[in-house]
């Protein structure tokens, strides 16, 4: 039996996979087993942490090619002087965007343990970009408040300090979000904001209605690379 492509990324607190044409799936770091995968498959991996859990891959899969950030890929090219200290996620949902709209200027987030965001021109250069904490670590940051809930609620005004914390923690976090789009959108009006992240579902609605929303940048970016290599 032939074997198909799957495509693997490995995050700070979750793992996610998918085929070509299936849903992605995800497991947080802590239940994750490399036998969750299927089996017969060629691996395309990305990695940002984690090295033991793409060891184990690596011994359980004959086929595995881990992907490194490059300063130069198909019409990519990387803003960074040292292209490794370009964590793989960003590369290739960067990748990915341009998979969906090549030839645009982009603004690419990815919200997920960091907040992530990067701009891409009509050329397919690299901008540069930016690193914010993720939720998680905002409502950890002050210790009188410290929490690990990562519920996504109401950003209103709130009655109690837990529900203070968490509200106003989360309205940190798309106010930081709203503000990278309005600068861009004013600076590209003809641009694409490009969204990803497992939690940014629980908000979109509170975002412009101009966000493109996509479940999985990183393993788009995967599939693309695939192709391009062949």
């Amino acid at each position: 039996m032939s074997q198909s492509n799957l495509y693997v990324d490995i995050g700070h607190s979750a793992v996610k996979w998918r085929t070509h044409d299936s849903e992605v799936f995800s497991e947080s770091i802590d239940k994750f087993s490399e036998k969750s995968l299927p089996d017969n498959q060629s691996i395309w991996l990305s990695a940002v942490a984690h090295p033991q859990i793409v060891e184990a891959i690596n011994m359980n899969f004959s086929d595995v090619e881990v992907v490194k950030t490059l300063s130069h890929f198909d019409s990519l090219t990387i803003a960074y002087k040292e292209p490794l200290d370009l964590g793989s996620d960003r590369f290739l949902a960067m990748l990915g965007a341009l998979r969906h709209f090549p030839n645009r200027n982009l603004l690419i987030i990815d919200v997920g343990s960091a907040l992530t965001i990067d701009v891409v021109n009509d050329s397919g250069e690299h901008q540069g970009g930016l690193i914010m904490p993720g939720l998680e670590a905002i409502r950890g940051s002050f210790a009188k408040f410290a929490t690990n809930n990562q519920n996504l609620n109401s950003s209103s005004l709130q009655a109690t300090t837990e529900e203070a914390w968490l509200s106003g923690t989360q309205k940190m976090l798309i106010s930081s979000i709203k503000e990278q789009i309005t600068g861009f959108e004013f600076e590209q009006p003809d641009g694409i904001v490009a969204l990803t992240g497992g939690s940014v579902r629980s908000f979109i609605s509170e975002l412009p209605e101009t966000v493109n929303y996509f479940d999985n940048l990183v393993l788009d970016g995967l599939e693309s690379y695939s192709k391009s290599m062949g």
